[in-house]
């Protein structure tokens, strides 16, 4: 069992988008977006199925739709994410797996997301 572990997980799946590339000041580049899907989620955290690779201990902006079990707005959450791990999926329809700790950031909403997912338990 992880002693880390606070939350109790969620069997949900929503949709991510991660901002895994910022679009360059002055362009109208749109930087690079991963879109993926949660396994599963708590209060703190994400583990999602995903194309891509991504860093261990990087910091990423997210948005996730809401969970379609929630009577809440169609809007996304925006949050802040550091990958805690990433490892290969045992499946093609799920390449990659990563565990993302959500982050107390400003003006995020993560205050939001944990009154949701509190609603869920």
């Amino acid at each position: 069992m992880d002693l880390e572990r606070k939350h109790l997980r969620l069997p949900v799946e929503s949709r991510v988008f991660i901002e895994l590339e910022a679009p360059v000041s002055g362009t109208n580049a749109p930087g690079n977006i991963a879109v993926c899907k949660t396994l599963d989620v708590s209060a703190s955290g994400l583990q999602v199925a995903l194309d891509h690779e991504l860093i261990e201990q990087s910091y990423l902006q997210i948005g996730v739709e809401p969970p379609r079990t929630a009577s809440a707005s169609a809007e996304p959450f925006f949050l802040a994410a550091q990958v805690k791990w990433c490892r290969a999926g045992e499946s093609a329809d799920q390449p990659w797996l990563a565990g993302l700790a959500l982050l107390p950031a400003g003006q995020s909403d993560i205050d939001q997301w944990i009154e949701l997912i509190s609603g869920l338990e």
